[in-house]
């Protein structure tokens, strides 16, 4: 009588094929999902970089916008005469980001938001010059500053980032 754990080599032929074609299959699928998941960590840990740095810049643009408007309100108490200034250069964004990383809205906000910068610019300079409005600086600061700081808040939650203790100094512009 034969042995029932001796296998035959039509058991073992068919053993050894089977393991190649799962082997053959198997091999490209955890190859494949190895990169997914290196491919999304590497993406997660870009988007978490380029939300901190943007947030990091709008806020210190936010804190630019608040020290002049703060400066023009207490040079105007003491003298009862407006102040003219140039609202800060539009924020420069770093080039070391992955803009890829973050959704094309997120995205087209923070680019857009160096254009309403730069219009809001123009728009005081066409106040102070051609109408005599040398308050509207002011007003386009604290629009833009508080822009800023909202646009800096959705980069901070983008990337579950909290808020730093910001609010003593942009009391100006969240009034």
């Amino acid at each position: 009588m034969a042995d029932a754990s001796i296998w035959t080599t039509k058991e073992i032929v068919t053993a050894v094929i089977s393991t190649g074609v799962i082997t053959a299959f198997l091999s490209p699928v955890l190859t494949w999902l190895a990169d997914f998941v290196r491919s999304r960590t590497r993406q997660k840990h870009a988007r978490t970089y380029l939300c901190m740095k943007v947030a990091s810049i709008l806020e210190s643009y936010a804190i630019e916008c608040a020290e002049l408007v703060d400066a023009s309100i207490a040079h105007y108490g003491q003298t009862q005469i407006p102040t003219t200034f140039s609202l800060p250069d539009p924020p420069a964004y770093p080039q070391d980001v992955d803009w890829h990383s973050l959704d094309a809205g997120t995205a087209y906000r923070a680019m857009s938001f160096l254009n309403e910068c730069e219009a809001q610019a123009a728009s005081a300079r066409y106040a102070n010059h051609f109408e005599g409005n040398p308050f509207e600086a002011e007003e386009a600061a604290k629009r833009t500053g508080r822009k800023a700081h909202e646009l800096a808040n959705v980069f901070r939650e983008k990337a579950d980032l909290q808020p730093p203790d910001l609010g003593h100094m942009l009391q100006s512009l969240l009034k």
